[in-house]
Parts: C-alpha cells; structure tokens; sequence
C-alpha cells in the first residue's frame, strides 16, 4: 500500500516536472518567434489566454450547481467577458490589418479594460466567497457591463491610453498601478482565506496573481506596441495564464470534488462536531424560554407553536388563547402580525434575512396602550433546515414617549426652518455645504440638491473669495457677527444679503462649521441706492438745476451758483425774476433762454404751488446754437453756390432758345464752354456735399490695402500736367519708392489731389511745386510721436492773409482773394476730414504773396478688415 502511494507521488511530481518543463520550452519558442514575427508572438500569447480564460468560464458556470461559495462562478463568468475583450484586443492589435479606422490606442484601452475586470473580479470573488450570488444577476450585469465599456471605447468616450509616437498616457500607467493594487488586496484577502482553499489551488492562485502584477507591471514602460517591455509583459502574461489554468482547469478535470466539495466536506465535519453540543443547545433554548423576556415561535405555515409566560403576562393571555392558532388570526391581530404582506417577518426571514425587527402597538380596553420592539430571528432544525422564526418582545412604551416627543419637537423645528422667510445655511469646517432651507435655496435660484455640498465659495466671485476667506477664519476663532455680503445669483446677477453669522463647536470644542440667518436685502439696497442717485442727480448734473421759493434760493447745484453767482439762501437772481413770479402767478410751466457769460442757456421752471417753491431745470444750448447757426450758413452758402452755376446755365439756356439769330460761331463756343464748366462746377459741388455729408454719417466706406505713394503721386501728376503746362507750372517730385503705407487708396489719391490742385490754381506762372516726402518722421507735425510719413506739398503762389489761415480748413470757406478763380470751397476740409480718417494730421505754412507749405502726416497703422 506504501509502494503504491509513493509510485502515485513519484509519477504525480513527474508529470509536475514535465509540465514545467514544457512551459519552459514554450516560453522559449515563443521568444525566439517574436524575433521573426512579434505579430504572431503576440496572437498566440492572446490566444492562449482566451482559450483558458473559455475554460475557467466552463468549470466556474458548472460549480454553481454544488457550491454555496460564489468564488468560482464570480471568476468563471468575469473571465468570459474578459476573453471577449482581450479578443477584440487580439483582432485590433497594430499590424492586424483588420479595424483600420482605429490605431494602436484601441488595443491599449481594450487591455487596459479587460486587466481591470480580471483584477477586480478576483476581489468581488473573495468578498462573495461565503455567500450565494445569483449566476443569472452576474451574466446579466456582465452583459451589460462590457456594452457600455464597448461603447465608450468605440466612440471614443474612454480615456485615452496610448499616443502614436508618445507612448502611453498618464491615465494607462496610473491604470496599471491601480490595477496592481487591486491584484495585491487580493492576494492579502486570498492569505486570509486561505483555509477556504486547497493549499495547492491557494498557491497557484497567488503565483497567478503575483506574475500577473509582474507583467502589469512591464506594460507601464513601452513607447511602441512592439517594444521589449511589451514582450516581457506578454511573457508573464503567459506565466499568470498557466499557473490560473493548472488552479482551476486542470484541477477541475482531474479532481473536481476536491475543487468544489472542500466547503461541504468541512461543513460537514463541523456539523459533526455541533451535533455533540446540541443537547446543551436545547437545554440552554429551554432556559432561554423561562427567561424574563417575552418570547413566541412561529412556524414555517404561520401557526404559533410556543410562547413562555412572560408573553402570557405581557399581554394578558392564556396559552390556550395563542398556541396553535395563526398568527394573521383576526382575533389575534392587537398581537401584531404582518402577514400577507411584503413585511411580514416569516417571509423576510425566510427570503435570507438574518433577523427583522419592528414597532407594536397594542391598545387595551382600559384605554392604556403598551409599545414593543419586535425582533424576529429564524428558527431552524437540528439539520440547520429552517422551520419558522423566534420573536422576543422589548418593551420600549417609555422611550417611544419620548420618540415621538423628539420627532413631533423635530417636526416642529423643520416646519419653522422650512417656512421661514429667511434663510438658513449651515456650512461644515471645510467650508461645504451641510444644510440649508428652502427660502436660503430660492434667494440664489438653486434647488436645495443642487447646493448641498458644494463649497461656500462657489457663490460669489474672486472679490468676494478674499473677504469671505477672512470671515471664515473668523468662525474658527469662535466671532459672532452680522455683516453684509454680495453673492451671486445662479443667474449671475447680484445678491446683496445681511447675514448673522455663528461658528459652531462640538463638544470637545473641535470647530465643525458655521451656521448663518441670510436675509436678501436686494430690493432695500436698490432702493436705497435710487434714492440716493436720485439725491446726487442735481449735484452731480452738469447742467444749472434749482429750487427757488418765490424770494429765496431753496437748493441750487455747482453749475447754477456758478453761472449765477448765487448760494443756497440767496435772493433770486434778477434775471429770474419775472419768469419766475410769471410761473407762481400762473401756475404753469414757463421756458426761456438766457445768454449768460457768452453762454445760451435753456431753462424751464416748473412751479409746485401747493409746496411753495419752484424747480428750475436747465441746459446748456451754445452748442446746439451754433450747430443750427451753422446749418444755417450752410443752407445759405449751398443755395448761393448752387444759385450760381444754374444762373448761369439758365441765362445761357435763355440766350440760346431766344437769339438763335444772332448766335455767331464765337459766340456759340463761349456758351458751350461756360454751360460746361458751370455744369462741371455743379457737379464738383455736388460731389462734395455728399461727401462730406457720408463722413458726417459715419457711412464713409473705406477699402485698405497696402500702397506706394509715389505711384499715386505720379498717377495724379501725369493727369494733371496739361493743366499745370498752361501756367508753364514744373513738379519736383522727391518721394522714395521704398515708402510703403496702407490705406484707402482712392481715398489717399483724392487727398493728394486736392492739394496739387489748390497748388497749381493759386501759383502763379512759370512756379515751381515742391513735393517731397519724409519717411519715419519725428518732428513737431507728428505730435503722437508715431511711424509715420510727413509729406510737404509747397508752392510759391499768391498765399493767404494770416487772419485767413485758421478758417481755411472750414467748409465753404473762400478767401476774399481768390473770387475769381472756380471753386466750391469744400476741397481743404475734405481733405482733411480723409486724413483724420487714415488717424492722419495735417498743418499749414502760408505768407500773403509768397506761397503756401501744406504738411500732411500719415502714419503706419496696423491692418484693417475691409468694410463692406
């Protein structure tokens, strides 16, 4: 019999050896395989874990039928789904060929999936060891579990786990540390186990584990798919797959009881050993039945089976009135059943409760009630088969008292904090919110879920950080104090509160928060602010506000006591006199304009007759005088420059239609030329009223592009040429063409035109025009100080008297000089009104009968988005 034990250990430790062996050997093929093809290396190492991973499945499926430990199943099923991840894995891997659309961050995200479902499997599996899990629940929720992991992964909700030439992200590597872990927990939980285990399934299980950490480890490393550290982690991957297969497959096929039947076998060794202790059992459940405590047995159909005589006494009762009777009897119904509903106790109990306790109250006839707490534990056999349930009675009528003394004081205070009108808000020591009421969650526009939680500082801004981090600090020293604060809206809009504020301790003095009474104070301190705007509007008018009674000055702002020479307590000014007296005397509003000081003001008194004094509210109109002043000169000036070119076109029109007879050829041409020019006038003049009228508007458009003003310059000068050789006029041009500057450049060219034009007009014969240019100037024509050209157009014409030079650029505006030379007098301020829209200046240099030097400043602005 020896020799037959011995020749079994001998052949069981040969085949061990070998089968070691052979995993040598295979783990140095493969080795030599990933030199040729790391591809293939990696497909087979996968496939050798899917295939195991199928099995343990199989055996793990099938023990559920014999085990009461879920170990096995919880394993089995999470390496089914695990085999599917790390197939898709498999299949997605770089160089397959297959899913293209994906690259190497897809096989990383479906490992990294698939390696913590295996790590927390085993961790769920240990926890469940003793406990019956529903395989159908497990499938059920593995179903659904890997769906949505395959649904994040494939659109690209799951964190990113591997960059093309990067390597991996932060979120893997960290993975595999968690993962690890986890896998460690799970060994120091299987060590405390481990008498739950074969010893020889225990140490593969751990040796699985451990090389599982190892090569999790090995794939925090790898930059490629293909690098050294992926192989080696593929390689323990392998390892952890063999030591898995021998704790569970091989073991499994070959002695399948010792894998699922050790806990019936030591559970039935246990029983064996209770069984000589029940008849003390029973002895000491006798005892028990005589103790103090009321007691009753139900059983499994309902029917009261025992009670001892404190129950009797408890309720006033016979055994005779109980036992054998249901408990859900009507006539028993003050002894508190539950029957036939979801809490009755048996079926609580019997569904795997441990034990059910509930609140009875029974009312006598003598109008006294008593209130127990019921406590419910199951009751079973000798062979551990349940047969009903034990019930003890407490009776807790006293405390119940004062129970709902506590809860209807609690509902008291809870109505009192809810309907309050101000609000409540309770913090804790980080600064969270712990509570708050209903008003407190309306005064920021939250619901009370929303703000539970979150951190006091979440409700106002950067400002209002700084002050409340004091306040806070505040609290911790244990300072009471009302003070108000600005918090903000949920709809970003202010809310100004008066909040009093208490810190609050436990009682070993540790600080634990803050309670606050928040009132909003919104509509008072926008009130109060109107009213106080409302008080500084006269002070703070620019224009002359008064309150006179009909003698004296009531109130009077800044502007009035200075333009009027007046204070608070003076006599009516004289000049208000009369109006005023005139406003009392006929109780309406009165309005007049005063020319004070070189100043036009427009003043409207308004009497109060019942209150005996008189508002005066007034305004400044100098400016407005003038503009109509000047719409009115401008109407004037256009109607006469219209009136006469369309005199003498209509004088011209009159000649022809009424003396055809004595048209003579010459004469014939002067009227031809004096219609043409005079049409040409009208149009120019035109043509600068509108103009000017567009910049008015703010509708001038403007094109920027980059441009060279020396072609333009001499684009304009070719142009004019034939006008200037009329008056044997010569050009010295002297611009560079490296000068570059961008603006409108139809804009620009009219400017330069206007000048030349006005040069060669007011020149006398045989002159020379000066135009230069002076790139990056610095001089007192750029009083910005800006990159900029300063152009000079001079000219040695009849000039302009020195009284004339500020006008000049006024519309309209002709020297008394020059009347008999064509112009609309528009020219010059259209100009200038273009070179204040390039953000340009311009200046003038003139002597009566000597010449006149236009300076004209553009400087280098930065580019513009064209108008359209």
């Amino acid at each position: 019999m020896l020799t037959q034990n011995s020749d079994a250990k001998n052949s069981k430790f040969q085949r061990e050896l070998i089968e070691y062996v052979i995993l040598g050997i295979g783990l140095i093929l493969t080795t030599l395989l990933s030199t040729y093809s790391y591809l293939l290396f990696h497909s087979i190492a996968e496939v050798i874990s899917i295939v195991i991973s199928g099995g343990i499945f199989f055996i793990g499926w099938n023990s559920r039928k014999y085990m009461n430990s879920s170990f096995f199943l919880i394993v089995g099923i999470s390496f089914l789904f695990i085999s599917v991840l790390d197939l898709l894995h498999t299949i997605s891997y770089s160089g397959m060929g297959i899913l293209l659309e994906f690259d190497a961050n897809l096989p990383t995200q479906l490992w990294i999936a698939a390696r913590y479902w295996q790590s927390i499997s085993y961790l769920l599996a240990l926890f469940a060891i003793n406990k019956k899990v529903n395989a159908t629940y497990l499938m059920v929720s593995g179903i659904v579990i890997i769906s949505i992991l395959l649904f994040t992964i494939f659109y690209g909700i799951f964190p990113t786990s591997f960059i093309e030439g990067i390597g991996l992200t932060p979120f893997k590597i960290v993975s595999e540390y968690i993962i690890n872990l986890i896998l460690l927990a799970s060994a120091i939980i299987l060590y405390k186990l481990r008498g739950e285990f074969n010893r020889k399934i225990y140490l593969l299980i751990i040796l699985s584990i451990i090389t599982t950490i190892i090569s999790e480890l090995a794939f925090t490393f790898y930059v490629s798919v293909f690098d050294f550290s992926n192989f080696i982690g593929h390689i323990f991957k392998i390892i952890a797959f063999f030591f898995i297969y021998k704790a569970i497959i091989e073991t499994g096929l070959e002695d399948p009881f010792g894998l699922l039947l050790r806990k019936l076998k030591l559970s039935d060794e246990s029983l064996r050993r209770k069984a000589d202790d029940l008849e003390q059992a029973y002895s000491e459940f006798n005892q028990m039945f005589n103790a103090s405590l009321p007691l009753r047995i139900i059983s499994k159909d309902c029917e009261i089976i025992r009670i001892n005589k404190t129950y009797t006494n408890l309720f006033s009762l016979s055994e005779e009135d109980v036992l054998g009777r249901k408990c859900y009897d009507p006539d028993l119904e003050y002894l508190g059943h539950q029957c036939n509903t979801d809490l009755c106790s048996l079926k609580q109990i019997e569904q795997g409760k441990e034990y059910v306790e509930y609140e009875l109250t029974t009312n006598f006839d003598d109008n006294t009630k008593i209130v127990n707490l019921v406590r419910s534990v199951p009751y079973r056999d000798v062979r551990g088969k349940f047969v009903g349930i034990i019930q003890n009675f407490t009776n807790i009528t006293e405390r119940n008292k004062l129970e709902v003394a506590r809860k209807e004081s609690e509902e008291k205070y809870r109505t009192l904090v809810e309907d309050s009108l101000e609000g409540i808000w309770v913090i804790d020591n980080d600064a969270n919110t712990s509570f708050l009421n209903q008003s407190m969650a309306n005064m920021f526009g939250y619901k009370k879920d929303e703000m539970i939680g979150k951190n006091i500082y979440t409700f106002m801004d950067e400002e209002g950080k700084k002050i409340a981090e004091i306040n806070f600090e505040r609290r911790r020293q244990g300072i009471k104090e009302d003070h108000d604060f600005e918090f903000i809206h949920k709809s970003g809009r202010k809310v100004f509160t008066t909040l009093r504020t208490s810190p609050i301790f436990d009682d070993n003095g540790n600080f634990n928060g803050a309670m606050a009474f928040v009132t909003d104070i919104s509509e008072r301190k926008i009130a109060r602010e109107k009213i106080a705007d409302i008080a500084r509007f006269p002070a703070e008018n620019p224009n002359p506000v008064l309150r006179l009674s009909n003698k004296y000055v009531l109130l009077a702002n800044k502007p009035s006591q200075d333009i009027f020479g007046i204070g608070e307590g003076s006599r009516i000014p004289e000049v208000l006199t009369k109006s005023v007296n005139e406003a009392f005397s006929k109780d309406r509003n009165i309005e007049i304009e005063l020319n004070i000081n070189n100043r036009i003001y427009n003043l409207v008194m308004v009497p109060i007759k019942e209150k005996g004094y008189a508002n005066i509210y007034g305004m400044d109109i100098t400016d407005r005088k003038e503009a109509e002043e000047r719409l009115g000169r401008f109407v004037s000036t256009v109607s006469h420059e219209l009136r006469t070119p369309v005199s003498v076109l209509t004088m011209s029109m009159e000649f022809l239609e009424n003396h055809t007879d004595k048209i003579t050829p010459e004469v014939k041409k002067r009227l031809r030329e004096g219609i043409s020019r005079n049409i040409y006038l009208l149009k120019d003049l035109i043509e600068d009223i509108l103009t000017l009228s567009r910049i008015d508007e703010g509708k001038y458009k403007m094109e920027w592009n980059e441009y060279k003003p020396l072609l333009i310059f001499k684009d304009i000068l070719t142009l004019m040429e034939p006008i200037g050789s009329e008056k044997n006029i010569t050009f010295d041009l002297d611009i560079s063409n490296e000068i570059t500057l961008y603006g409108d450049i139809k804009k620009i060219d009219q400017i330069f035109r206007i000048f030349i034009d006005n040069a060669i007009k007011y020149s006398r014969n045989s002159n020379i025009i000066e135009i230069k240019a002076f790139d990056h100037y610095k001089g007192k024509y750029n009083t910005e100080v800006r990159d900029g050209t300063l152009f000079h157009i001079k000219d040695k014409g009849i000039g302009i008297l020195e009284h004339e030079v500020s006008s000049i650029f006024q519309r309209f505006f002709r020297s008394e000089q020059v009347t008999d030379i064509p112009g609309t007098g528009l020219g010059l301020s259209i100009a200038k009104e273009l070179i204040e829209l390039h953000s340009g200046e311009v200046y003038i240099k003139s002597e009566y009968g000597i010449g006149t030097t236009f300076y004209i400043f553009l400087p280098r602005i930065e580019k513009k988005i064209n108008n359209n």
